[in-house]
C-alpha cells in the first residue's frame, strides 16, 4: 500500500533526517520484500508543505521518479510548520503524474490515501463540476475526494461528510487519508479489519512541540491510531499544539 507521512511543528523547523531515512526505508523493496511480495513504491511521490515565507501559500510538488531515487534529503532543507509526503504504489503498473499525491482538484481540501476503494462503488454526486470530475478519472483517490467534497456542500459538518462517504463506498482494503489545507489537517483512520493491517494502518508520535503520523512506525514510542476515527489538527498556524479525535459512526 502507499506510504503517506506527516510532520507537525509548532515553530519552523526541518524534518529530523533519521526519521526521513525510515521512512523511505519502508518506501523501498529492500524493506518490503521482507513484508509485501508484490513491490516497492515506485509510481511517483509528492509532498506539500507551507514556506516559512508567505506562509499562507501551500506549495505542492509531484514527480513521476520513485522517492528512493530521487533527491529526498533535500526534504531536511525545508523548514517548515506542516509537511506531507506521500510515495505511491499501484498494484497494475501504471504510471500517470496526475494522480500522484497529494491531489488537489480545486476544492477547500487536497487530499492524500493509503488505501483501495472500488471504482464502481462511487454515489452519483449532486455537484454537476464534482460528478464529471469523479467520471472522468481511474483513480479511486480523486474519486474519494470528489465524493466527501460534496457531501461536504450537503452536511453541517466535515465530520458528517466524511461518515456519510464511507457508508456510501466499498473499501476493498482501507480508506486512510490525510484531508488538508493550508489552514487545517484532517487524518481519517478507516481499515477493513479483515484485511492484513501489516500496510493500511497509521501510526502516530506527539510530542509538546511535533507531531508525527506515518504509515510506518518511525520510532519506539509510536503508537497505532485506533480505527474508525477523525483526528483534526485545527488551526495549523495555532500557537498551541492541538489534535482533536472524533470516534466516526459507520454503518460497516
Amino acid at each position: 500500500m502507499c506510504r503517506m507521512l506527516i510532520f507537525y511543528s509548532l515553530k519552523p523547523s526541518t524534518i529530523p533526517i533519521n526519521l526521513l531515512k525510515k521512512f523511505i526505508k519502508s518506501c523501498h523493496w529492500g524493506y518490503l520484500n521482507k513484508y509485501d511480495l508484490i513491490g516497492h513504491h515506485n509510481a511517483g511521490w509528492g509532498y506539500s508543505y507551507l514556506p516559512q515565507k508567505h506562509s499562507q501559500n501551500l506549495v505542492i510538488k509531484r514527480t513521476l521518479t520513485p522517492i528512493y531515487h530521487s533527491q529526498w534529503k533535500d526534504l531536511v532543507k525545508l523548514k517548515t510548520r506542516f509537511f506531507i509526503i506521500h510515495a505511491r504504489k499501484t498494484l497494475l503498473g501504471e504510471k500517470k503524474l496526475e494522480n500522484v499525491h497529494p491531489i488537489n482538484i480545486g476544492g477547500k481540501y487536497c487530499m492524500t490515501h493509503n488505501g483501495t476503494i472500488k471504482i464502481d462503488s462511487f454515489p452519483v454526486l449532486k455537484n454537476p463540476s464534482l460528478q464529471h470530475t469523479q467520471e472522468n478519472t481511474d483513480l479511486d483517490t480523486r474519486k474519494y475526494l470528489c465524493t466527501i467534497l460534496d457531501h461536504l456542500n450537503q452536511e453541517k459538518t466535515l465530520k458528517n461528510a466524511i461518515e456519510r462517504t464511507i457508508n456510501k463506498i466499498q473499501v476493498s482494503s482501507a480508506a486512510n487519508a490525510f484531508l488538508f489545507n493550508e489552514n487545517e489537517c484532517h487524518i481519517i483512520k478507516y481499515q477493513k479489519d479483515t484485511y492484513n493491517g501489516r500496510h493500511i494502518t497509521l501510526f502516530i508520535e506527539k510530542t509538546p512541540k511535533q507531531i508525527l503520523i506515518s504509515t510506518t512506525p518511525l520510532s519506539s514510542t509510536a503508537l497505532e491510531i485506533p480505527n474508525h476515527v477523525l483526528l483534526s489538527i485545527p488551526k495549523i498556524q495555532s500557537k498551541k499544539l492541538t489534535i482533536d479525535l472524533h470516534k466516526l459512526t459507520l454503518n460497516n
